[in-house]
């Protein structure tokens, strides 16, 4: 043990740790916590109050007088004064309870000893219960309030036994009232009930200011946690703006790309048999019509997306896995020879498909191809549908193949392949892309789970019937 830590502790730091009655007056879990000042509004509003309070303990006191009497060995006007020192500090009680606190309390002694009517007025009793109370409900450091609800007590403590045995005050008022027929003696009872009303007087203000206090403690943690929520629901909107505008993007790039990789092939090789072969230049020309119309039907119907509030880049699927063939199709009018085949579980059922997993897994296909296009010298390509795992937990898988070797001005930006992998992880999937091994050639892998459906027979069929067929377009 160190030699600090063997130190005894003093009587401020028994009572300054996070536990004891710092922990009863406090939080243990928010030990550092402050309750702010209640500002200019607060402030009025207490010196409002305290000139109100001091106007009704002035008339109070008149009324006191008129059938008590004046006490003959004081000035008349000392209890007037008693009654403002006591209760004008209560214009601090939130600002400054601690120091309130000390001044109230030294002046309800002194005005206590100075006039006894003014310590046995209900006015300077709710001035008193409103300093401890705010002390313990202001307070900033709940240490300083612990030390200050521990002193008070002993001054009030010290205060009783001054009054109840040195001095001589109460038996002479005990001696007045005379003798009773209760089952204490007088003196005894009246002792045991005045510190009886002060314990009930002093805990209930200190109950009371704890209450408050642990109040707009949980206020304040109300507060915090509306404003967390309230930063988490926008950042959760900046985010799905965010994530729809890269759907959004990477739609229209998978449009873009395809459609103009495909005017620039058929319209180089226009260009080629132009003078040679007039009718195959027209033919691949219609081919270039037909693909612009296309990009900007589709392009039209992407921008409407935008334009309507209620609409996200997820309703502009387009097309879906069903559709495979038709764009096998399509490349083979641009001179790719696609080899599609499926082999796809009987439980797994493509129709059913969310349409989103059937157009990502669309859009996957042909940015695929539209690569093998624009940066491979490959004239084939496979593209293989097939169904992986066990009943009741399935994945589709997608590979595409090509033999080809890279142009040497066919790099790209990299933001195809970048989709490639987005598109995967929507839907929980999986993107592999990377030369093939043995070579020449490259491979892109799909892979998207789906639940199992239909029936447990896990025989292949074909896309759209019932067995492994190969289609070859040329």
């Amino acid at each position: 043990m160190s030699p600090t830590a063997a130190e005894p502790q003093t009587f401020l730091q028994r009572f300054t740790t996070q536990g004891g009655l710092v922990a009863v007056l406090g939080d243990p879990t928010a030990p550092d916590w402050e309750r702010a000042s209640p500002g200019r509004t607060g402030f009025r509003r207490d010196l409002i109050g305290a000139l109100a309070l001091t106007l009704v303990g002035f008339v109070g006191l008149a009324l006191t007088e008129s059938y008590a009497g004046v006490l003959e060995d004081r000035p008349r006007w000392w209890g007037y004064a008693a009654i403002a020192v006591i209760t004008l500090p209560l214009i601090w009680r939130r600002s400054h309870p601690i120091a309130a606190l000390s001044v109230g309390t030294v002046a309800y002694i002194a005005g206590a000893y100075a006039n006894g009517q003014v310590a046995a007025l209900q006015t300077t009793l709710v001035a008193f219960f409103a300093y401890v109370y705010a002390a313990v409900a202001w307070g900033k450091s709940r240490q300083v309030v612990a030390v200050a609800v521990v002193m008070l007590g002993i001054v009030i403590g010290v205060w009783l036994l001054i009054d109840l045995t040195i001095s001589s005050s109460y038996r002479d008022l005990v001696a007045e009232l005379g003798s009773a027929d209760g089952p204490f003696d007088p003196l005894t009872g009246f002792t045991l009930y005045y510190i009886l009303v002060n314990v009930a007087f002093f805990g209930g203000a200190v109950y009371a200011g704890r209450a408050s206090w642990r109040a707009a403690l949980r206020r304040h943690r109300n507060q915090e946690q509306a404003q967390t929520i309230e930063r988490q629901a926008q950042e959760l909107a900046r985010r799905a703006v965010v994530d729809e505008r890269l759907r959004i993007a990477r739609e229209l790039h998978d449009v873009i790309a395809h459609h103009v990789s495909a005017i620039g092939i058929r319209a180089g090789a226009a260009r080629m048999v132009l003078d040679t072969d007039p009718q195959a230049a027209q033919t691949a020309l219609k081919t270039v019509e037909g693909s612009s119309r296309q990009a900007v039907a589709e392009t039209r119907q992407l921008l409407g997306v935008l334009r309507d509030d209620h609409s996200g880049a997820t309703e502009f699927l387009g097309r879906g896995i069903n559709d495979l063939e038709e764009l096998v199709r399509e490349h083979a009018h641009l001179g790719l020879a696609v080899t599609l085949s499926t082999a796809v579980a009987d439980d797994v059922d493509l129709d059913r498909l969310p349409p989103a997993l059937g157009a990502s897994m669309y859009r996957c296909v042909q940015e695929s191809l539209s690569n093998v296009l624009r940066h491979s010298t490959a004239r084939r390509v496979s593209v293989t549908l097939r169904s992986l795992g066990e009943q009741h937990s399935q994945a589709l898988e997608i590979e595409v193949l090509d033999a080809g070797r890279p142009r040497p001005s066919g790099s790209g930006s990299g933001y195809g392949l970048v989709g490639l992998r987005e598109r995967a992880q929507l839907h929980g999937g999986s993107c592999e892309s990377g030369p093939r091994t043995p070579g020449p050639g490259w491979r892109v892998r799909f892979t998207f789970p789906v639940s199992a459906q239909a029936g447990p027979d896990e025989s292949p069929r074909p896309f759209g019937a019932g067995s492994t067929v190969p289609m070859k377009c040329l």
